[in-house]
């Protein structure tokens, strides 16, 4: 089988986007006339910055100009010479990651957009997200994306990077060398296919390796623990949309006592066999406590989330046809969000101010509206839903 080619333009992961943007880095402090060059840079999060500022702290060093923008509320604290450009959160450059470098002699560009979507064949969250975008080494290219992200951060540039950058512009006059241009991007299209191959062979193998280990588990069910999810999740970033639904099976509480070990582990394995059925790869169900089960979707709005709690909901239920004796009342709420960490106190609270549970089976399930006491524990961008 041929090994896919991580091209120029077109869905890039994260894996590939990251090697691009390093090469683009590198390319830039190789650059001879780095010091008449603008480096402009769309990080999204300050969080990614960090893992880059010791790179940007020695281009800055030599750049004319360097600039970074990312959602900030409050100046962040950056290397000297790095202009920063606060952006906010619901802007397009906020879904961008961008890196573009220009000088007299030299061009380098990535250009990618966040689709927020995630590739279901990577099992890691971050890692798993997915670009549209393009990267090169084309002068006229970057001339074009630097004239352009000029133009998008208007005023929010200082008057000093801003007629710096218009003086790079206007130093860019010789023809550029295509044919050059054209075999250096050959070259490096080959090698970040390699490298990316190389970078998931050794994640798949890791994962594995953490899978056979069992790693936090929780020993009756096989499900995630919090802890465990927490690292999957990762705790820096907000950049992808979760779908998070909070199942709670009171019954659970004491049923060993009330009728038995063997019951009570029958039911804790049909409940979390309700939660594994029709996950994604990307997708995670963990338990929380003795009574509390979690449920994260990554990418789902807000219509198949609802699906998802009839479908817990209902399953939770037929379960007394298995064991008539044996009485479960679930309980179920959700919300999608960009918050980490997880609102799951949030979703805790929606079960405890909800109404008392209501489920005819002639009729289906009764979704009782949000109460506004709810409403003012969560953001107004996220929606909590109440389900019993």
């Amino acid at each position: 089988m041929t090994a896919p080619s991580y091209g120029r333009a077109g869905r890039l992961t994260k894996r590939a986007l990251v090697i691009a943007s390093h090469t683009v880095e590198r390319a830039a402090l190789a650059d001879g006339a780095l010091e008449q060059a603008v480096v402009i840079a769309m990080f999204q999060r300050l969080p990614y910055f960090e893992r880059e500022k010791e790179v940007y702290a020695r281009i800055a060093q030599r750049a004319s100009v360097t600039v970074v923008g990312m959602v900030e509320r409050s100046r962040p604290d950056l290397p000297a010479g790095v202009t920063p450009v606060l952006l906010r959160a619901n802007e397009e450059l906020a879904r961008e990651w961008s890196v573009v470098v220009l000088s007299p002699s030299f061009g380098a560009a990535v250009i990618a957009q966040d689709l927020n979507q995630v590739d279901p064949g990577v099992v890691t969250l971050e890692a798993a997200r997915e670009f549209d975008g393009r990267w090169g080494m084309r002068r006229d290219e970057a001339y074009a994306e630097v004239v352009r992200l000029r133009e998008a951060l208007g005023n929010r540039l200082p008057p000093v990077a801003r007629n710096r950058i218009d003086a790079v512009l206007e130093s860019v006059t010789s023809e550029p060398a295509v044919d050059v241009e054209q075999r250096t991007e050959d070259s490096l299209r080959y090698l970040v296919t390699r490298l990316v191959d190389t970078r998931n062979a050794l994640t798949a193998e890791g994962e594995q390796r953490a899978a056979e280990r069992g790693e936090a588990r929780d020993p009756a069910t096989g499900l995630h623990t919090l802890d465990g999810l927490r690292s999957w999740l990762g705790t820096d970033t907000d950049t992808v949309g979760l779908g998070v639904t909070l199942l709670r099976v009171a019954d659970l509480r004491g049923m060993e006592y009330s009728h038995g070990a063997r019951a009570a582990m029958h039911t804790e394995q049909n409940i979390a066999d309700l939660l594994r059925a029709n996950l994604r790869p990307m997708d995670r169900a963990a338990r929380l406590s003795d009574t509390d089960f979690l449920l994260v979707q990554p990418c789902v709005g807000e219509d198949e989330l609802d699906h998802t709690g009839q479908r817990l909901l209902g399953g939770v239920h037929q379960l007394s046809e298995l064991y008539p004796f044996v009485a479960v009342t679930p309980a179920c709420s959700s919300t999608v969000t960009y918050r980490r960490p997880l609102p799951i106190e949030s979703l805790r609270a929606a079960l405890v101010t909800a109404p008392a549970p209501l489920w005819p089976p002639h009729t289906g399930m009764i979704k009782p509206a949000p109460e506004p006491a709810m409403a003012q524990r969560m953001p107004a961008t996220e929606r909590a839903h109440w389900f019993s």
